[in-house]
C-alpha cells in the first residue's frame, strides 16, 4: 500500500484492496475574492430589449385566445 491508505492487507476483507479517490470531496477555497469587485459593476443587470419574435407570438396568441372565446360563445348560443 502506498501512503498508508486503505487496508494494510486485503486478505480476509472480501475486497481487492483497491482505493479510489473521493471525487465528491470539496476542498476548501481561499477566503479572498479572486476578482476585483469594482470590475463587476459593469456586469450588473441591464435592461434588455425584448425579442420581436416573442412579442409577435404573444400578440398572435392573444388573438387566438379571443377567437376561441368567441367560438365557444357562438357554440353556446346555438
Amino acid at each position: 500500500m502506498s501512503d498508508n491508505v486503505g487496508l494494510s492487507t486485503p486478505r480476509g476483507s472480501g475486497t481487492s484492496g483497491y482505493v479510489q479517490r473521493n471525487l465528491a470531496h470539496l476542498r476548501p477555497r481561499d477566503r479572498a475574492a479572486p476578482y476585483n469587485t469594482k470590475d463587476l459593476d459593469h456586469l450588473k443587470h441591464r435592461q434588455r430589449q425584448p425579442d420581436k419574435e416573442i412579442l409577435e407570438h404573444d400578440r398572435k396568441r392573444e388573438v387566438e385566445v379571443k377567437v376561441f372565446e368567441l367560438r365557444d360563445q357562438l357554440e353556446d348560443e346555438g
